[in-house]
């Protein structure tokens, strides 16, 4: 009768321990468990959400907005001479927190950026709008929509 795998592994772990053995050196020379405290250091750390329950449930698109600060008709394509609003709609609450959209071209050059602090307690419907007086040139865009400063939503439009 074979050994299953389980029973070979087990067994192999209780020889090395027996043995006085380290684990093998990874292909950077360090052990793997040193090789997960490189990888934790080396990762940027993101941004705090704020406390309470407030997120982002829709981030709306387009030209005109209605008497709630909403999107009047929602799009994701825009002429170059246009105006454009983005209409960022959370729910739930928080003592505070600071919402951002940042505006991008397709290269990742930042266009724009801008923020409000709110404190909701409600519904909250923030807007945030971006507008180009010599016209956008023609491509794919997006707008990053962020709490203290961690992407939560992102949106792509394009300008024709």
């Amino acid at each position: 009768m074979r050994p299953s795998l389980p029973a070979v592994a087990l067994l192999s772990i209780l020889l090395l321990a027996a043995c006085g053995g380290e684990p093998a050196p990874d292909a950077t020379g360090g052990t793997p468990a040193e090789a997960v405290e490189v990888a934790e250091e080396a990762a940027p750390e993101e941004p705090p959400m704020p406390s309470g329950d407030f997120r982002v449930v829709a981030v709306e698109l387009g030209t005109t907005l209605d008497e709630d600060g909403r999107v009047a008709a929602p799009r994701d394509v825009f002429a170059p001479g246009d105006t454009i609003h983005a209409a960022v709609v959370g729910v739930g609450t928080s003592p505070g927190l600071t919402l951002s959209a940042r505006w991008l071209a397709a290269d990742g050059t930042e266009l724009a950026k801008a923020g409000q602090s709110l404190a909701p307690e409600a519904p909250t419907v923030a807007t945030f709008t971006v507008s180009k007086p010599d016209a956008w040139p023609t491509g794919a865009y997006r707008v990053e929509v962020a709490i203290n400063e961690r992407v939560v939503e992102t949106r792509a439009f394009e300008v024709r």
